[in-house]
C-alpha cells in the first residue's frame, strides 16, 4: 500500500488529535501548546522543523511573533467558529482546510499548509 506525504500527515494529525485532545469544544480557546506543534514534528524532528519555522518567519515580516502567528492561525479559522462560538476546528483539521482550499506555501522545498508553516514558525520560537 502506497501512502503519499499529505495521506501520512492527515492520518498521523487525526491520531495526534484524538490521542491529544487538540481538538477544541466550543467556548474553549487553542492551547498555545497545540498550536506550537505541528504534526511535522513526529515526521521530521524538532531540528528540521525549527529551520522550516525560521525560514518562514524570515520570509513573511509580518508573521514574525508570537502574537502575530497565534492571531494569524486563529483568523484562518471559518466565520462561524469566530464569531458564532460554533465548534472550533483542531489544528490538524485547519491544515487539511488549507490543504483542501490549496492555502499553501513552498518553504525550504516543503509544500506546506500555511497552518503548517504557521505551526513551525510558532515552534521555532518557542524552542529558540
Amino acid at each position: 500500500m502506497h501512502v503519499n506525504r499529505r495521506q501520512f500527515l492527515l492520518a498521523t494529525g487525526l491520531v495526534a488529535a484524538g490521542v491529544a485532545g487538540v481538538g477544541c469544544a466550543p467556548g474553549a480557546s487553542y492551547a498555545d501548546d497545540a498550536l506550537a506543534r505541528p504534526a511535522l514534528l513526529d515526521e521530521l524532528g524538532p531540528a528540521r522543523v525549527r529551520a522550516i519555522g525560521e525560514k518562514y518567519r524570515a520570509a513573511r515580516r509580518d508573521e514574525r511573533s508570537v502574537h502575530a502567528l497565534r492571531a494569524a492561525i486563529l483568523d484562518s479559522r471559518p466565520l462561524a467558529s469566530r464569531l458564532l462560538g460554533a465548534a472550533a476546528p483542531s489544528a490538524p483539521e485547519l491544515v487539511r482546510d488549507d490543504f483542501a482550499h490549496g492555502r499553501t506555501v513552498v518553504v525550504d522545498g516543503w509544500v506546506l499548509a500555511v497552518t503548517e508553516a504557521r505551526q513551525c514558525a510558532l515552534y521555532s520560537l518557542r524552542t529558540a
